[in-house]
């Protein structure tokens, strides 16, 4: 039986799993687009490093793939060569805040703080801890953990990594969801407006054209259509699409009138949106603005993701949550992850993993001890708890 079996192998261990952890978040991993970062927290070569002594100190095969210079992904993997192939992503990449000690792993009653804690190292040390498991028993799974690069901005590890290297039956993208399945997220796409005007001297003001005033009237009308949006609720777990106006850049200075202003949109789109139809909701939401404007940039496209609830991959571990007393349904982020790009490809998969997102990115980020721990379990149950079969990854079950 399965305890029995993890039970011999004696190294489910919290102490392990926290001080894995500890050892994590001490390496730097700071997304490069983070420019305001200091220049040695910056990238993810150290952590790649790490990850690859680690695999050798346990015996399990790790290969570096490289999707830019010093940008790395490290797949692990461990089971069956023939068996239908499950793999669990995670990312090593970390935002930037101002923590006062980010890269020292602190704990504060039943909770563990640090950069990255559970964005996303708290997940990846659950899926290694995994892993370390599942390398000492006989599994029907080939299990893969996939540590990726770059997903706190471009999200190129997992573009890489998809179909050229890894092609898996099913995927699960390990973020913190509190231990709950998330078969739909909104996808994001990123696009910037530019109006234009007449550069003069400010005391000229009749004779230029100012770019900002126009932007102002596209903002407005944009703050609208917004409101639109959210009376639109079109998904049952994701409800409506969502726009925002996070940047505007213009002018050079107080005394001149300003001939070039941007706005940089992000929009939060439900299934079926394509970056076409997202330029439509644009076009629809400007329509009657009397400003010209031009769509310059779209810097940014991940689609939303919309797993059938009703998966045998997802039926299991529901089963598995629900043995433990946890919440099994399925639910809907209105945040992105990588999972966009397996499912672009036909993969089934769900997001699953340890923490509360309400603490990403904040100065404050923690997971809870217990969590990092329970999420391997749940993992390493699900792995064993039958004899996996291809179809058992089928996007329609029978």
């Amino acid at each position: 039986m399965f305890v029995r079996k993890i039970d011999k192998v004696k190294i489910m261990d919290a102490n392990y799993a926290q001080e894995l952890l500890r050892k994590l978040v001490a390496i730097p991993s700071v997304n490069p687009g983070f420019t305001h970062a200091p220049a040695d927290t910056v990238g993810e070569e150290q952590m790649a490093e790490f990850l690859l002594r680690w695999a050798e100190d346990n015996g399990i095969f790790a290969q570096r793939f490289e999707v830019a210079k010093g940008r790395p992904c490290i797949l692990l993997e461990t089971g069956s060569k023939d068996g239908a192939a499950l793999l669990l992503s995670a990312h090593m990449d970390t935002v930037w805040t101002e923590m006062e000690q980010p890269f020292t792993l602190q704990e504060k009653g039943n909770y563990l703080c640090g950069l990255g804690a559970v964005d996303d190292k708290g997940s990846l040390v659950s899926a290694l801890c995994a892993l370390r498991v599942l390398n000492q028993i006989n599994i029907s799974l080939r299990f893969l953990v996939l540590a990726t690069c770059d997903e706190e901005f471009g999200m190129q590890g997992i573009r890489h990594m998809i179909p050229e290297h890894i092609r898996p039956d099913g995927v699960i993208i390990s973020e913190a969801t509190n231990l709950k399945i998330v078969t739909a997220h909104k996808g994001c796409n990123r696009l910037v407006i530019q109006t234009k005007g007449k550069r003069v001297h400010s005391s000229l003001v009749p004779a230029g054209e100012n770019a900002i005033y126009k932007a102002a009237e596209l903002a407005t009308a944009l703050k609208a259509y917004s409101a639109e949006l959210l009376c639109d609720h079109r998904h049952p777990l994701l409800g409506s699409n969502t726009l925002n106006v996070g940047v505007i850049q213009g002018g050079t200075q107080a005394n001149v009138v300003p001939d070039n202003c941007t706005i940089t949109l992000d929009f939060r789109s439900l299934p079926g949106e394509t970056p076409e139809s997202i330029r439509a909701h644009v076009h629809k939401a400007l329509a009657n603005c009397e400003a010209d404007y031009d769509i310059i940039e779209e810097d940014y496209d991940a689609r939303a993701l919309d797993t059938a609830p009703d998966i045998p991959m997802v039926r299991y571990l529901q089963k598995i949550l629900s043995a433990s007393g946890l919440d099994a349904e399925p639910h809907g982020a209105p945040y992105t992850t990588e999972a966009f790009r397996p499912a672009e490809f036909g993969i089934p998969t769900i997001v699953f993993g340890p923490g509360d997102v309400a603490v990403a990115h904040a100065i404050n980020e923690r997971i809870a001890k217990e969590q990092l721990l329970q999420a391997s379990e749940l993992l390493i149950r699900l792995v064993t708890s039958r004899n996996w079969q291809k179809s058992d990854f089928m996007t329609e079950s029978k």
